[in-house]
């Protein structure tokens, strides 16, 4: 991969509160477009230091987020998973990146793996500032349905009656309870949410209980037909993988309309993380952004005729 791009630490203000970025830029004079990415519950910004450099190496600008409550950003109390609220960091990070010089203000896409591809995807639908989607390892397009295949329906009833406990106590006045963000279970993923602590200080594998419910309500498939003509890449996991799972995605990608591609490639639910699928994940994604971020021509408006050029052009 050769030497990692140099970043530099920035903040931001979303509605108020100070979000954290890594912001890497290439060696070149010229304004380039620009991306924003999006990290999944699992990460904080620190790891998208593993996908940045391929966009860069490329001459793309790129803004690595961490939302509000999470990593580095500030905000209390901390580690609230809302992805309503990430949707409005995603937005918050295209104004920031609009006031860099660098960056071709018109020309600003959007990157996101896991849950922060559904989240970017929600947030091109209502911001239509954002150019360009690409999903990577797609896994939550309706939070209802996405708990009830990963819970069962008696483990959804169990947690359901665990928010209504929550409820209660938040009703008295308590916070909401503090519950690991995930339990992963199987050989191939267990140590994740450990080795994630141990990379990155900043992470940390908890959230409000009350975050739940915002993932219940959260069902960025109900709007993804709203995205076009915004271009949307997703690139999914075929291989064995609980989280990303890729009727999930294809449900939500059979809704969107063109431009649209789905790339579904064989590894399983670390391979486009830490490989082996890796390269040619990002491969697809730059060619993706190259095509509609910097080769294709953006959208114009036909000028409103005066009355003078319309008596003009019936003469």
């Amino acid at each position: 991969m050769g030497m990692a791009p140099r970043s530099e630490q920035v903040m931001f203000n979303s509605l108020g509160t100070r979000c954290a970025g890594d912001l890497y830029l290439p060696e070149v004079d010229t304004p380039v477009p620009g991306l924003v990415l999006g990290h999944s519950g699992v990460m904080v910004k620190e790891a998208l230091a593993v996908f940045a450099p391929y966009f860069v190496r490329a001459g793309f600008a790129v803004l690595a987020i961490d939302y509000r409550t999470v990593g580095s950003s500030e905000g209390e109390p901390r580690c609230l998973d809302y992805p309503e609220r990430q949707v409005e960091d995603f937005r918050s990070a295209i104004s920031y990146l609009q006031t860099r010089p660098e960056v071709d203000a018109a020309r600003i896409g959007l990157w996101g793996v896991s849950m922060g591809g559904s989240v970017a995807t929600q947030a091109a639908v209502l911001d239509r500032r954002a150019r360009c989607v690409v999903v990577q390892s797609p896994s939550v397009w309706n939070g209802w349905r996405y708990l009830e295949r990963s819970l069962g329906r008696s483990g959804a009833h169990a947690l359901r009656d665990r928010l209504d406990e929550d409820w209660q106590a938040r009703y008295a006045g308590e916070d909401s309870a503090r519950v690991p963000h995930l339990s992963l279970t199987g050989e191939t993923v267990r140590e994740t949410p450990d080795l994630a602590g141990e990379l990155f200080p900043t992470y940390r594998n908890e959230k409000t209980l009350d975050s739940t419910e915002h993932l219940l309500t959260f069902s960025p498939e109900d709007l993804i037909h709203r995205l076009a003509p915004t271009p949307l890449l997703m690139v999914a996991n075929g291989g064995w993988d609980p989280y990303h799972m890729l009727e999930e995605a294809q449900g939500a990608f059979a809704r969107a309309g063109e431009p649209k591609k789905l790339e579904v490639l064989p590894y399983d639910v670390l391979g486009l993380y830490t490989g082996p699928g890796l390269d040619e994940a990002m491969a697809l994604a730059v060619d993706w952004f190259d095509r509609y971020l910097r080769k294709t021509r953006l959208v114009t408006t036909t000028p409103t005729p005066t009355r003078e050029s319309v008596v003009a052009m019936t003469q």
